[in-house]
């Protein structure tokens, strides 16, 4: 009997692991997708702690001095765009990862520019995977990896996990 709950007690401590602080996204074609993707601060709760059951998003801004001055000068730049590394659930039910440029009135609709994508297995539902993605229309290859970066927990909070 004690042995069986073992499995279901690392079960329920995974279910209840909260998510990485951020994201390092690295080695992406198109090279401005790449820097620091934080948890969205508009998803955290008053305690600091984050819905285990809530949707799980990322926020990277563009970097201003992408841009070269022409680019700037014509409005063409992609300094200054904020990107979104975020979890979409398709009509199917299927949990796709996206790496986007989300529409501010309809976000994780086909307004959105994706640039890289991710279907997941259901192992990889809650977290985005270090490998795996590939390019969309939008983006350019080599698609992307990713590295988290800590636990998202209230300040002060990180040395009582177990990370």
């Amino acid at each position: 009997f004690g042995w069986d709950q073992v499995g279901k007690l690392i079960s329920e401590c995974e279910a209840h692991q909260p998510p990485p602080r951020a994201y390092i996204v690295s080695g992406a074609g198109t090279g401005w997708v790449n820097g620091r993707y934080e948890f969205d601060p508009r998803r955290v709760l008053e305690n600091g702690y984050v819905n285990p059951n809530g949707d799980v998003q990322y926020v990277h801004q563009v970097p201003m001095d992408v841009d070269n001055p022409e680019q700037q000068q014509q409005g063409g730049g992609v300094g200054g765009k904020t990107l979104t590394l975020f979890r979409c659930t398709m009509r199917s039910q299927q949990k796709w990862w996206f790496l986007s440029e989300a529409d501010a009135d309809q976000p994780g609709t086909d307004k959105d520019i994706d640039y890289y994508q991710h279907k997941s297995k259901k192992w990889q539902e809650k977290k985005p995977p270090r490998r795996g993605w590939l390019t969309c229309r939008s983006g350019e290859d080599p698609p992307p990896t990713l590295q988290s970066l800590s636990v998202m927990v209230p300040p002060g909070e990180e040395y009582n996990t177990l990370e």
